[in-house]
């Protein structure tokens, strides 16, 4: 049941539509692009096949004249490279595999932005809400003190500091407004759909294995390492014996013309078949070789620092999770707290000891703290993404 808990919001995540349609096109040509450039590296160890025709007209015999045609075909195809066409073999399925993983980690690199500014927007308008609340709250306070301040029982000084608190906190609403609209235009960028009518997926907290196993970021490492590994394998190939096979096969027509004859001759063709063996002598040999090892050596190496990279990434994010919630149970513990003053406010008022506009604070208050908790819901599922963008759901 866990497992299933963990595929269903990669798969929602992996085919969401929420990119726009330019986007997807311009992803999907890099996709196409690579499989074509693979097919070619994967043909790349086969010479061609040369056809040759010439037509040529000569009076070397003076008194005839001779058109000449000739066609050739001719190969030379290297047939054993002491493992070289092997591994060149392996190196371009892998590189396709790779630059198709890739693609795909650039994919879920711009899912993973446009759902960043879907959070970011609806946060934003919850901060939006508690900021209303806010200026309630402050615009009761300044009507509070201005009363003390005309009745005699208020200082000036603690009117003006409330009507400077209200208006701290109508700017920074306002600072909400443009942000809202900000994100808007960013998401914009990114997607054709409403940010308002985006859905969420759910994510839920999935364990380190399955984080660090399924990880499509260390995956595309282990690939390259197998690239390194084959480059190396083919350069080692490349400098010892090679057997290659060669033929050809050669047609030509002679036509010869004088003042009294013409005559055909087409008896000038050949063919030629065989093998050849070769062993370059390559003084920087050694040094190629080593090159290519080192390079593969390194690639193993950063494999493991991106595996520890993930670890504490994983460890970070997990961390964050678990203070958002003691804060938000901070925040329920506030609002149980708000909720008991409300109720002896109200029985205070029965009793002429508070106003209505006592009430109305603590009301706002409490509503304050209940959209506090919907913001760390939001910020949770937000660093979840963080982990799932780059989780695969094929294993």
């Amino acid at each position: 049941m866990k497992k299933t808990a963990f595929l269903i919001p990669v798969f929602l995540f992996a085919n969401q539509n929420i990119l726009s349609d330019l986007k997807l096109k311009l992803l999907n040509l890099d996709e196409q692009r690579s499989i074509y450039s693979a097919k070619e590296t994967q043909k790349s160890w086969i010479n061609p096949i040369i056809l040759q025709y010439s037509i040529s007209q000569n009076n070397s015999l003076h008194t005839t004249k001779q058109n000449i045609q000739t066609f050739s075909v001719s190969i030379n195809q290297p047939i054993f490279k002491t493992g070289a066409i092997y591994y060149s073999i392996k190196y371009a399925k892998n590189l396709k595999n790779y630059n198709l993983k890739q693609i795909e980690l650039q994919k879920r690199a711009l899912i993973k932005q446009a759902y960043e500014l879907v959070y970011d927007y609806k946060i934003n308008k919850l901060n939006e809400e508690i900021a209303l609340l806010n200026i309630q709250n402050a615009k009761i306070d300044v009507k509070k003190k201005k009363e003390d301040f005309l009745n005699g029982t208020g200082d000036s000084t603690f009117l003006n500091q409330a009507i400077i608190n209200l208006n701290n906190i109508k700017l920074g609403y306002e600072d909400l407004k443009f942000n809202e609209k900000q994100l808007k235009f960013s998401f914009k960028n990114l997607s054709d759909l409403d940010i308002e009518k985006v859905k969420l997926p759910y994510f839920k907290i999935i364990s380190k294995n399955d984080f660090i196993n399924n990880n499509l970021q260390l995956i595309s490492s282990k690939i390259n390492d197998k690239i390194k590994y084959d480059l190396y394998k083919m350069q080692l190939g490349n400098q010892l014996l090679t057997i290659s096979f060669n033929a050809s096969y050669n047609y030509q027509i002679t036509d010869y013309t004088n003042e009294t004859s013409k005559y055909h001759d087409d008896s000038n063709n050949y063919y030629n078949v065989g093998l050849s063996v070769t062993l370059p002598i390559d003084f920087t040999s050694t040094d190629k070789v080593k090159q290519t090892k080192l390079s593969y050596i390194k690639s193993r190496y950063e494999t493991l620092d991106t595996k520890r990279n993930l670890l504490n990434t994983y460890a970070m994010i997990i961390s964050q999770i678990k203070t958002l919630q003691k804060k938000k149970e901070i925040y329920k513990e506030n609002e149980k707290a708000y909720a008991n003053l409300i109720e002896s406010t109200k029985e205070s008022i029965k009793a002429g000891n508070a106003t209505v506009l006592d009430l109305e604070i603590l009301e706002n208050s409490y509503k304050v703290m209940q959209i506090n908790q919907k913001i760390i819901d939001l910020q949770i599922q937000k660093l979840l993404l963080n982990l799932y963008y780059q989780v695969t759901s094929k294993f």
